[in-house]
């Protein structure tokens, strides 16, 4: 017989190279880096919101103690109530750690806070019933069907009857004095109508839309939207659109959040839920179609700054849409997008990627179209800035920013301060910081107690720390 082979004993180790452990060293390493630098992105990402949510909360209080003198604001009661809510609301939200939330409705609460106070500094024959927030671009309102086209500036007032129209490169932001706030799209015109009573008993706020496309999100009362085929009810606290072609009349009603009761002229009813759209056709409308839901920016995280003389390039990422078969993407300098710098409705990918070609102030956000061509609501807009350094990297720039005030309106105790900087200033007015345009145009409306003469200063800080400072001098009546 043939002698038997020895079986080796298993072996309960195995060798490992020089070469290969500090390879897994190394992979350890780079991991260990990205995981502690995304970790601080996230701490440094929520703090910047938490600061930016106390910023916000702090000027609501302020504009909350200013109307608490005012005995005059009782006629605003609703109003100042619904904003006090908000803020409320926006106290708990802020207690609990959402400050995205808690922006969001600290700005709600501001605007309506800062309508009611504007509404109380004009004679009582100038106050209306809504008034302009935000104007960008080539916006006009009339008075009546007479007169003459006039040129639209933010805090101006809208009384019922009164037209509003913007041009192909014009939007705006609307406040009624309910709490709805309205955007205006670029080649659009409303009437605003007098408010009438719902089945309640309760005043509802109304326009009849004549072409166009606005967005509206109601508060504490449902709101009307007439146009010439159809009705649309927005439910209070609801968020909505509504489209009119102005040659056929053909009208896009649709809902991102509550609901909305829509009528036509031939008496057909619809209820459209939340991430829905109707079509008006003549008397005709059809049932509920779905929407595709809102794209989460990924990527860059919101007010990132970058140095054009370093970074060319930058990458704008959000996650995909189900259901999504493309999506729109627009880049802007100003909050409204109008006349945007990249305006494409044909992206198939969730990434994009932008060559840098000059500083400024940007804004982005992105849509998801659904398969039956429906547009879905846009993102939550993020900022990103990009600037560079004068005379080469490194060498600090000495000159002190350019600062224009154009224009300081009295009425008794309050004064309208508006002015010119140079973008990505820090403007302060009588030690209040001031949120400017992309542009370096700011306003801001201040109350002076002590009667007499008195100074406004305004202050304009650069990102090296040069100041360029202006004082103006008032007289302060009694109210």
């Amino acid at each position: 017989m043939a002698a038997q082979k020895a079986v080796r004993p298993a072996k309960e180790w195995y060798s490992v190279s020089v070469e290969t452990l500090r390879g897994w060293a190394l992979l350890l390493s780079m991991l260990a880096v990205v995981g502690l630098g995304y970790l601080g992105y996230r701490v440094w990402e929520s703090r910047s919101l938490e600061r930016e949510a106390a910023r916000v909360l702090a000027e609501d209080q302020d504009l909350i103690q200013r109307l608490q003198k005012e005995e005059r604001a009782r006629s605003f009661g609703i109003e100042y109530n619904a904003a006090l809510e908000s803020f409320q609301a926006a106290q708990s939200l802020y207690s609990a750690g959402d400050h995205k939330g808690a922006i969001e409705k600290g700005r709600w609460s501001y605007n309506v806070l800062r309508s009611i106070l504007d509404a109380l500094a004009l004679p009582g024959s100038a106050a209306g019933q809504a008034q302009f927030v935000n104007v960008q671009g080539e916006v006009e309102y009339r008075r009546g069907d007479g007169g003459d086209w006039i040129e639209a500036r933010s805090r101006a007032f809208l009384r019922p009857g009164d037209f509003v129209r913007t041009s192909d490169r014009g939007s705006a932001e609307i406040m009624f004095q309910d709490g709805t706030l309205y955007t205006v799209r670029p080649n659009t015109q409303f009437i605003v109508s007098p408010a009438g009573s719902s089945a309640g008993g309760a005043e509802e706020q109304s326009i009849e839309m004549e072409y166009g496309w606005v967005d509206l999100s109601t508060a504490q009362r449902s709101s009307n939207v007439r146009t010439p085929g159809a009705v649309a009810r927005v439910e209070q606290d609801s968020e909505a659109f509504v489209a009119v072609d102005k040659d056929s009349n053909q009208g896009r009603f649709g809902t991102l959040r509550g609901r909305v009761a829509l009528s036509s002229k031939g008496g057909l009813t619809r209820e459209i839920g939340e991430l829905q759209q109707v079509v008006q056709t003549g008397d005709l409308l059809s049932d509920p179609q779905p929407l595709p839901g809102r794209p989460d920016p990924v990527e860059p995280e919101d007010n990132l700054a970058l140095d054009l003389d370093r970074t060319k390039r930058l990458v704008l990422a959000w996650n995909p849409v189900n259901g999504a078969s493309r999506y729109a993407l627009q880049v802007s300098r100003n909050h409204l997008f109008v006349d945007n710098i990249i305006d494409a409705e044909n992206r198939t990918k969730t990434r994009a990627t932008l060559g840098l070609r000059g500083e400024g102030t940007f804004q982005w956000r992105v849509a998801a179209y659904g398969g039956e061509g429906a547009l879905g609501p846009w993102s939550v807009p993020r900022k990103f800035r990009v600037a560079s350094f004068r005379g080469g990297a490194g060498e600090k720039d000495d000159t002190p920013p350019q600062l224009d005030l154009e224009d300081v309106k009295s009425y008794g105790s309050i004064f309208i301060v508006a002015g010119r900087s140079e973008p990505g200033s820090r403007i302060e007015v009588n030690g209040e910081l001031v949120k400017p345009e992309a542009d370096g145009t700011f306003k801001k409306t201040v109350q002076l107690t002590k009667e007499g003469w008195s100074f406004i200063e305004v202050r304009a800080r650069d990102g090296w720390g040069n100041e360029t400072v202006r004082r103006h001098r008032v007289f302060v009546e009694s109210p």
